[in-house]
């Protein structure tokens, strides 16, 4: 039986922290805003979709927070599949190049917490060592096969190389929360992508994006901060082709374009054009819908915007592909 109470309470802790935090930005708007297209909506009160991933074919994975269920869509949002359903909460997803399915899931205090991959013949596997992080959040592989997953409470990014277990990579300051709401862990790092041989991490409540790179050894080097004033609140994140870090700050309601060579960003949606607690993003992958970003519309603070919703909008570049 689920744990109907613990969950309830966790999601309202989440809800006042959101509801208290205050937010200040300076930013630059980018002309005219592109069109949105609602590709899922979701009607009930409690399904909160977190997290978002697309395969090389172009078929949607989302993940439903306090539900701690995985769902499949077509890449028009049809025919959905239930491939997970666990107690507790599902955050981040990741799919490798063989097309299996990665999620982040969390159950505080329980074993449980880890993160999960359901594999192309429908079989699932809790990861080796994945229950000793403490809040698993975001997820992203590089082009050696090994995935790398953030801790958002613990400050850190842990290390699960191919058929191997899960290990503590790097704790680090910049990757800390500030933990200023009582009775609530911290916010620290969150949204994670790999690009030529580095990580990019977004850190929530500092509103930092670090570049940590990956030594030949394996070892992370030295993180530097690329990019911090306005970002208070990021969250997922994503690359175009060329570098540009595309993220979603979930306590602004906005879509941003940062250039990682200044740290100066661009804003591309706002709540104007229906964003309501964006949580994550990816390209798309199939033909034609290569330049398409999926935006999650989390909405946990109730209706407003576009609501509860997978979203898509065409940035005239294309993503980096799958590694």
């Amino acid at each position: 039986m689920r744990n109907k109470n613990r969950r309830a309470c966790t999601i309202t802790a989440v809800a006042l922290l959101l509801a208290s935090l205050a937010i200040a930005t300076m930013s630059v708007r980018g002309g005219n805003s592109p069109e949105i297209v609602v590709v899922i909506d979701y009607d009930a009160a409690d399904e909160l979709p977190e997290g978002i991933a697309v395969d090389k074919v172009g078929d949607l994975y989302v993940s439903l927070n306090p539900l701690g269920q995985l769902l499949k869509y077509r890449p028009d949002g049809s025919d959905p599949v239930l491939l997970l359903d666990l107690d507790g909460m599902a955050f981040g997803l990741a799919v490798d190049a063989p097309g299996n399915v990665y999620m982040a899931h969390w159950s505080p205090g329980l074993p449980s917490t880890g993160v999960y991959r359901v594999s192309r013949d429908g079989s699932i596997e809790q990861l080796p060592g994945t229950e000793d992080i403490l809040w698993p959040n975001a997820l992203a592989f590089d082009k050696r096969g090994n995935l790398y997953v953030t801790d958002s409470e613990g400050g850190a990014i842990w290390r699960i190389p191919r058929g191997g277990s899960a290990e503590l990579w790097l704790q680090h300051e910049y990757l800390e929360g500030l933990g200023e709401i009582p009775g609530f862990p911290p916010v620290g790092a969150n949204g994670i992508a790999y690009w030529h041989g580095s990580l990019y991490v977004a850190n929530t409540e500092k509103g930092l994006i670090v570049q940590i790179p990956i030594l030949k050894s394996g070892e992370p080097g030295e993180p530097l901060i690329i990019a911090e004033e306005g970002l208070y609140g990021l969250d997922g994140i994503a690359l175009d082709v060329h570098g540009n870090i595309y993220a979603v700050l979930v306590l602004q309601n906005k879509l941003v374009k940062v250039d990682p060579s200044s740290g100066d960003f661009t804003v591309i949606l706002t709540a104007d054009d229906g964003l309501n607690m964006p949580a994550s993003l990816a390209f798309g992958t199939g033909k034609g819908n290569r330049q398409s970003v999926y935006i999650i519309n989390f909405s946990l603070m109730g209706p407003g915007g576009l609501g509860q919703a997978v979203l898509k909008v065409n940035v005239d570049v294309p993503g980096q592909p799958i590694p």
